[in-house]
């Protein structure tokens, strides 16, 4: 990996494995238990991990102005809230792999906005890469047949996890414009408390009209994983690699989520992966990867016009 530091590349590998896994303890909750109890408690396990790590690293929440907290509402609202509606809600209807396959998109989607939002020119590779993936996308949600999308072959939870696809692409749009200057980790922790509150209601509807009971130890496993290490952990291990080495290099490293995410189904639920959903999750991951070197290259290279 270059001159990566080699701790930082196992915390990177170890985060993507985490990250991918998610998509299998998601899939478990999303089939035993209300949707929004299981976010809620799952974020519920993420504050607390993220106040532990504060705790013993000395440190202290900053907590945001009156005025940013409309933000963190914001940030709130569609990273945690909306995107894992839609998460829960699309793994109780597909499998995981499809659902990590789809999410694998996510990046793309991201840069088409951004440079939608900042009128950039857009270079060939750019435009290959965004290309690559769409065709990827189209070959996973149709399952191989894209003349089926026009017969409404899309079912429900496809569209359940391309909304929470949208809610991540504005949870980062929000991130990159409107957070400047705040400290990364308390951000994080009160953009969560903000979207826990939000799950909170729905989950109390949820809870009182299905009068399920109390969760098994399975179920609580799966929650604590997806909020200590899918969340608590993963972040810091990410966010400190990226302070490191840069966003550029360690956003590479999330093109693994969608190949842990297909391995880990087919190993700990048996889901059957067929050659077109994995030559299409290829064209995504390679689509992703082209389209953001271009763009760390564009950027780097304006950089150094600057300082000219």
């Amino acid at each position: 990996m270059g001159n990566i530091p080699r701790g930082i590349v196992i915390r990177l590998v170890l985060t993507t494995l985490f990250w991918g896994g998610t998509f299998i303890a998601g899939r478990f909750l999303a089939q035993t238990m209300p949707h929004f109890v299981a976010a809620t408690l799952r974020f519920c396990f993420a504050l607390l991990g993220l106040q532990a790590y504060l705790w013993l690293g000395g440190r202290r929440i900053v907590w945001p102005q009156r005025t940013q907290w409309l933000v963190m509402l914001a940030l709130g609202a569609t990273g945690i809230f909306a995107y894992n509606a839609g998460f829960f809600a699309g793994l109780g209807r597909v499998p995981a792999s499809r659902a990590a396959l789809m999410v694998a998109a996510s990046p793309v989607m991201t840069l088409c906005a951004v440079q939608w939002l900042q009128r950039a020119p857009w270079s060939l590779q750019q435009v290959t890469g965004v290309l690559l993936s769409f065709i990827g996308a189209v070959l996973v949600v149709s399952r191989g047949d894209p003349a089926s999308l026009l017969d409404g072959a899309v079912g429900l939870g496809e569209l359940y996890i391309f909304a929470a696809v949208v809610a991540w692409v504005a949870y980062t749009l929000i991130l990159r414009y409107q957070t400047q200057g705040m400290d990364t980790l308390s951000l994080t922790f009160c953009s969560i408390l903000c979207g826990t509150v939000l799950l909170a209601i729905p989950a109390g509807f949820e809870w009182h009209a299905a009068g399920w009971p109390m969760p098994s130890l399975a179920a609580w496993s799966a929650m604590a994983y997806l909020g200590l290490l899918g969340t608590a952990l993963s972040f810091v291990w990410y966010s400190q690699a990226v302070a490191m080495i840069g966003a550029a290099r360690a956003t590479q490293f999330t093109n693994l989520v969608p190949v842990f995410g297909v391995l880990l189904s087919a190993l700990l639920l048996g889901e059957p992966v067929s050659w077109v959903s994995t030559g299409g999750g290829m064209l995504v991951v390679a689509g992703v990867m082209l389209a953001n070197r271009t763009s760390s290259a564009c950027g780097r290279l304006a950089a150094r016009r600057e300082t000219r």
